[in-house]
């Protein structure tokens, strides 16, 4: 009996027809070390995981949460581990375990010069080497610190203000400036600043450019000091077996997004950091500006002491090898 040609002509066609293979799809599990409603976590899920998610290629990214997933301090480690595929973290918070991280605050050359002169690179292989890692983005990089003071501080004869006498609310980041300046830096949570100030234990407080309204603190202070020092370093990293694993589609979509959002980022905190000092400036603060010599002996201050304290933490080799691809003097 004879097969209808129709047939034939349908087996022929499936054997002869090229097989092709689609790409699955991956979704990564990811983790902000600051509570997902902060202002910077939510640059990190609006310019980053939003965006990959809405372009609905080789990779999706599934977010977990915050620090209620790993705390601050362990989340690095579970990246490690691979408990996390990827983490959003500001690099003062990993000083433990990369203690060449506390260096990116002191970039002053913008991210695109980071990538162009090899520094993107030279941290990417630290976070490799340290804790299993690749870099994929250094974000809100336009962003800087201010000190904020509940009275006009005194300055010096070269017009630097002077912290002389005042207990200011500290971290890592602050600790450095506030005792140059002549500060008594105090360690307690962000979330006491308000009833430290209320009580008088602290005079002020180092914070990001933008983030004060958001948290309330503008009706606590009443001075603003400028220029603003420093710059912000939050970093987005990928389990580096994760990353080796991933297909060539996925890496490319995860590093074309990152750059992206290196620069959204920045135009938002911009944006943010300009209404911020409105609405501060709206709620009674005063701006004690720094300008001409006092502004760049200010910032030195600020500068040279952070370098010293990173100095003391990863020698003078490694130190001169970073601060001469992320810091120019002049």
């Amino acid at each position: 009996m004879t097969r209808p040609i129709t047939a034939i002509a349908l087996a022929a066609a499936v054997v002869a027809a090229p097989v092709t293979t689609a790409t699955a799809q991956e979704t990564l599990r990811a983790q902000t070390a600051l509570p997902t409603q902060h202002t910077l976590s939510q640059s990190f899920i609006k310019h980053f995981i939003d965006v990959i998610n809405e372009e609905n290629g080789a990779v999706q990214v599934n977010l977990l949460g915050g620090p209620e997933v790993n705390p601050q301090d362990r989340a690095v480690q579970a990246l490690d581990r691979g408990l996390l595929d990827i983490l959003w973290i500001p690099a003062a918070f990993m000083t433990g375990q990369v203690p060449e991280a506390q260096s990116m605050m002191l970039q002053n050359i913008g991210i695109d010069a980071l990538r162009e002169n090899g520094a993107f690179d030279r941290y990417d292989r630290i976070f490799s080497e340290k804790a299993g890692a690749r870099l994929l983005a250094w974000s809100e990089t336009s962003a800087g610190y201010y000190l904020y003071l509940t009275s006009e501080p005194a300055t010096d004869d070269s017009g630097v203000i002077s912290l002389e006498g005042l207990s200011m609310r500290s971290t890592g980041a602050y600790r450095p400036i506030i005792e140059a300046l002549g500060g008594s830096p105090v360690a307690i949570p962000s979330g006491d600043v308000p009833q430290g100030l209320d009580r008088g234990v602290i005079d002020g407080f180092g914070w990001p450019t933008v983030g004060l309204v958001s948290i309330g603190l503008q009706d606590r202070v009443s001075h603003r000091v400028e220029p603003s020092f420093y710059h912000l370093a939050n970093v987005v990293l990928i389990n580096e077996r994760k990353w080796n694993g991933l297909s060539d589609e996925a890496k490319e979509q995860l590093t074309r997004v990152a750059m992206q959002y290196e620069h959204s980022s920045n135009e938002e905190m911009d944006t943010q950091g300009a209404a911020d000092v409105a609405a501060g400036d709206a709620a009674g603060i005063s701006a004690v500006r720094m300008e001409g010599a006092a502004g760049d002996r200010y910032l030195s201050t600020a500068f040279e002491a952070m370098w010293a304290n990173v100095r003391g933490n990863i020698g003078d080799e490694m130190t001169e090898e970073l601060r001469a691809l992320i810091y120019d003097a002049d």
